[in-house]
């Protein structure tokens, strides 16, 4: 068996010529022992290693790099729209009449209130039912379906305001190139 480093692959003696016929045979490899090529090419590397080249282009595990600044902003922007996306779905609290309930805001359930606010502003004099969390129901007049329509909106803006805070803090930090500065930021 043979091992280049700088294809960090193994190579079957028995196909050298195969190689080199079809112009893939590296220039660097060299003959590794039985042992080499069970351990470093067969085996698992251990937590934290990749196998690698050393000086003489043996095998040997050489530890992982970490990510680079820009992957490590990238999976946490992810993880910032992630949980906006979350904290929006969860809702907020909302009182009708004397009763506090919450209003969820998954996809359908801002465009049902959305639809109920185009109905409220087209016939300012009727009533809309709304269900909330609790599942009961709420009868609201067009001004009352309104208010909660504008309420739903600012809980919207509100998770984006704090996301796009959250993400100037990962862009300060990508730029002073501060990867703890990156890791620490959380929702």
């Amino acid at each position: 068996m043979y091992f280049s480093a700088k294809e960090n692959a193994f190579y079957s003696a028995s196909k050298i010529k195969d190689y080199k016929k079809m112009g893939v045979w590296p220039d660097d490899a060299i003959k590794v022992t039985a042992s080499e090529y069970a351990e470093y090419g067969k085996c698992s590397p251990p937590a934290g290693k990749r196998r690698g080249g050393d000086d003489n282009g043996r095998p040997i595990w050489v530890p992982i790099p970490p990510p680079d600044l820009e992957d490590i902003a990238a999976r946490k922007r992810d993880e910032i729209e992630t949980a906006r996306d979350d904290a929006i779905a969860s809702g907020f609290e909302h009182t009708f009449g004397d009763t506090t309930d919450t209003v969820q805001m998954r996809q359908r359930d801002r465009e049902n209130i959305t639809g109920l606010a185009v109905s409220a502003q087209r016939n300012p004099e009727g009533t809309f039912a709304f269900r909330a969390e609790s599942n009961a129901q709420y009868e609201l007049t067009a001004d009352e379906m309104l208010e909660l329509a504008e309420a739903a909106q600012a809980h919207v803006s509100a998770q984006y305001q704090h996301s796009w805070q959250r993400k100037g803090v990962i862009a300060a930090a990508l730029e002073a190139e501060d990867r703890e500065g990156i890791e620490a930021v959380e929702w």
